[in-house]
């Protein structure tokens, strides 16, 4: 069938345009659908490569493990050979150690890491903790200190100060699993701020997998980072080092303003007797937050007397700490008066 072009160039210029329009919406669009169709095949395929080596790799490190007749250094260079030839299939094997050594205890854990070893994954990891690639540095990082491998120190050290949070998250989370003693001796090292994330963490590392000796948290209170400081003056009440209460006390009158508030805390969550006279005196002087923080003190620590010591200059205070100081002075007056009832 011929195709006419004499007419289509007779027909008038909105027409022409409306046609080259939709070829070219019909172009886009087919464009498109073949793009997609292929990513989908491409991912399809990739899953099922995937799938592959992970059913491989389950059956090799269960043999690996358990079977004494499985011939460990042959069937390793058989695997590197034919199975871990790219980045995609070493990824896909750490993560499947990771898998069998969370589950894992007692002596099979060491084979695990013998296994990694044995397989060069070690040396692959080393290359990624040398990359200019934060995420390589910090999955490197995370995967020694999950299988709890030693790497010196030179390797760690400059990494406690990485630009990236995550690097240097990762970079806490090796030392507190690999350390025997002086958890946190990292913090000497530091000069970025502790984010809160990190400082809940350590805490939590300390109080469920540190297994050695809690430090002394009064070493830090000089450090050049206020936010380590805070961090161990709360340490220090959520650990009972009831002996720094001296040192607590000597940074009520701390120039950064959290500090204070944090010394307040933890030695209000001491219950030390001395603490809410000495914050009365000095309730005047001091900021707005502190000011409720010392209100939150003597509801916990304190008495209703201790609390009508503030009343006589309460008139000069914003609206905000007026509102505190009576809605405080009437949690006191319910308080005295279920006493008395419960008496009579």
């Amino acid at each position: 069938m011929d195709i006419n072009f004499s007419a289509f160039e007779a027909w008038p210029f909105i027409l022409k345009l409306n046609f080259v329009l939709i070829i070219c919406f019909l172009c886009i669009s087919l464009l498109l659908i073949s793009s997609v169709y292929y990513q989908r095949l491409t991912k399809n395929i990739k899953f099922k490569r995937r799938q592959n080596l992970e059913n491989i790799l389950l059956d090799f490190i269960n043999s690996y493990l358990f079977d004494k007749d499985f011939d460990k250094d042959k069937e390793v260079l058989i695997l590197k050979k034919k199975y871990l030839l790219t980045d995609f299939h070493l990824k896909i094997t750490i993560k499947q150690i990771l898998m069998f050594n969370e589950n894992l205890k007692g002596e099979s854990t060491g084979s695990i890491k013998d296994l990694f070893m044995a397989l060069g994954l070690y040396d692959y990891i080393m290359k990624d903790l040398k990359t200019t690639s934060w995420q390589r540095k910090a999955r490197a990082i995370y995967v020694l200190s999950q299988l709890s491998i030693n790497i010196p120190k030179s390797f760690i050290d400059p990494l406690i100060n990485d630009k990236r949070i995550e690097v240097r998250q990762q970079v806490i989370l090796y030392i507190l699993t690999l350390s025997e003693a002086n958890p946190l001796d990292f913090l000497n090292k530091i000069d970025s701020p502790l984010t809160l994330w990190q400082q809940i963490y350590i805490e939590h590392s300390l109080k469920n997998a540190y297994k050695g000796e809690i430090p002394d948290f009064s070493q830090w209170i000089g450090h050049k980072m206020w936010s380590v400081v805070v961090f161990s003056v709360r340490m220090m009440s959520e650990f009972n080092q009831f002996q720094n209460i001296p040192v607590l006390m000597s940074l009520i009158d701390h120039k950064e303003e959290a500090v204070r508030r944090e010394a307040i805390r933890s030695l209000s969550k001491m219950e030390h007797i001395e603490l809410v006279p000495i914050l009365i005196s000095k309730f005047y002087n001091e900021t707005q937050y502190i000011k409720q923080e010392i209100f939150k003190t003597i509801k916990h620590n304190g008495t209703y007397n201790q609390l009508q010591s503030l009343k006589s200059k309460m008139y000069h205070e914003d609206d905000s700490i007026q509102v505190y100081y009576y809605r405080l002075e009437h949690y006191f007056m319910t308080k005295l008066s279920l006493n008395l009832n419960n008496k009579i």
